[in-house]
């Protein structure tokens, strides 16, 4: 997107926020696991629900379910009984696996 020639602070200023909207990636499924996952090596205590993995990674509802399940099946992430998706040595104290 071409930015008019403008004087910063202007009424015509494009600012950041007004730019177009971002579309989730397209990526494999693997893909999205080691992406998330990387994010659990970097933030070992990242403790979130499904919603906010969506909003973090931008991934639609359907593929993040499916990438965090899949991950929880394979023992590198556990489930809360709140719905939180930890690394099973960083559980918040007042939660349990399911």
């Amino acid at each position: 997107m071409s930015t008019p020639d403008v004087e910063p602070g202007s009424a015509t200023t494009i600012e950041w926020w007004q730019d177009e909207p971002v579309t989730p990636l397209d990526r494999s499924v693997a893909e999205w696991r080691s992406v998330v996952m990387d994010a659990y090596a970097m933030l070992p205590s990242l403790c979130i629900t499904r919603a906010q993995g969506q909003r973090l990674w931008g991934m639609n509802p359907t593929t993040c379910q499916c990438v965090l399940d899949s991950l929880v099946e394979t023992g590198s992430l556990v489930r809360t009984t709140s719905g939180l998706y930890c690394r099973g040595d960083h559980v918040p104290p007042d939660d349990s696996v399911m």
